[in-house]
């Protein structure tokens, strides 16, 4: 089977992250797999047997452009974009999946929300595009909302990268202060702003004894002590994740949300929202979206009560070893070998 990847970029991104994944399983199991994209900037491992090309024309636009003027090459192609799977399917019809690893619509600004709303219309409902969703909180709602149903793969992580592993040399520099670990993105879906409000809310004789580290984009935090390590692989990660006091990930809006289970995999301990589908207070500690003062009283928690958070960080590392990736990719190509299967049979049928 011709496996083409539609899309624009391959970053350093949890749904990136998961794409590559599955297409590594695809192309060992002796698959085709192409990658077309016109940004290709990602620290996960690629395989040595895809084939990178380049769509017809560049840029964002440009992307958007050529998966509607150029037909694809391939028995089944791969979008994980709303509007790229539409357009992908009105020259690519049978042989178009739509990959949703989150809800497009909280991606976009109030003036774009009822355009990305009406182009989930026509994917899910009209065109049916076969679906395949990373949570089944993800795929309820998609079923709320257009009346359709989905396949559900939900992520998965690799027990032999994420496990605990902390460094001596980093738990050393922090004399004897806190860490906590935040993803520093723009994206306001990631609650960055939320993290930092929630760590300025702490009582001040726990704040001086808190230093900040952040990991992805570079924002400056005035006033306490910070360090940010930048974009970082896996294996950095996994360093991070385990010599980190705890995870703080304030999540507005998520499809799965994988840092987390990749620091329960590591035994971080976990303040987080009920934006994550998996999260529970027996493996977590849990607030409401956008709730600050809860934030910040869970920060502390995490902080200064060990019998607490070693109960979380257990459950939490069982939980984590439940979702191997090895199982997850499996079950997504014996999904997507199926959707072929059926769209051969009625081609045959109609023929």
């Amino acid at each position: 089977m011709r496996i083409v990847y539609y899309a624009h970029s391959v970053l350093s991104r949890g749904g990136d992250k998961m794409v590559i994944a599955h297409l590594r399983h695809l192309a060992e199991s002796g698959h085709e797999v192409v990658l077309r994209v016109n940004a290709l900037e990602t620290v996960f491992p690629m395989s040595p047997s895809f084939v990178l090309e380049r769509p017809l024309f560049p840029g964002k636009w440009g992307t958007l452009l050529s998966s509607l003027f150029e037909k694809q090459n391939a028995d089944l192609v791969l979008a994980t974009i709303v509007p790229t799977a539409l357009l992908l399917w009105v020259r690519n019809r049978g042989r178009v999946v739509y990959f949703a690893q989150d809800d497009n619509e909280t991606a976009c600004n109030r003036l774009l929300k009822p355009l990305i709303r009406l182009l989930s219309f026509l994917v899910l409902r009209v065109c049916s595009l076969p679906t395949v969703a990373v949570s089944h909180v993800l795929a309820s709602t998609f079923k709320k909302r257009f009346g359709t149903n989905c396949w559900v793969v939900e992520n998965g992580i690799s027990t032999d990268v994420f496990y605990p592993a902390p460094s001596s040399e980093l738990i050393t520099a922090k004399e004897g202060r806190k860490s906590v670990l935040v993803l520093s993105r723009k994206d306001p879906r990631k609650g960055f702003d939320l993290a930092l409000k929630a760590i300025k809310q702490l009582p001040s004789y726990l704040r001086e004894q808190v230093e900040i580290w952040t990991v992805d984009e570079k924002l400056d935090i005035p006033n306490i002590k910070h360090r940010n390590f930048g974009v970082v692989d896996e294996a950095r990660m996994r360093v991070l994740f385990s010599s980190a006091d705890v995870f703080l990930y304030p999540s507005w809006s998520e499809g799965f949300g994988l840092m987390v289970l990749e620091a329960f995999a590591c035994g971080c301990p976990v303040v987080t929202t009920e934006a994550v589908g998996f999260v529970r207070n027996t493996n977590a500690l849990v607030t409401r979206v956008g709730d600050v003062a809860s934030l910040a009283e869970k920060l502390a928690v995490a902080l200064t009560d060990p019998q607490t958070t070693s109960s979380l960080t257990q459950a939490g590392f069982e939980l984590a070893q439940r979702y191997e990736i090895t199982g997850a990719s499996e079950q997504f190509e014996g999904i997507i070998k199926d959707i072929l299967s059926c769209r051969t049979k009625a081609k045959r049928l109609t023929g």
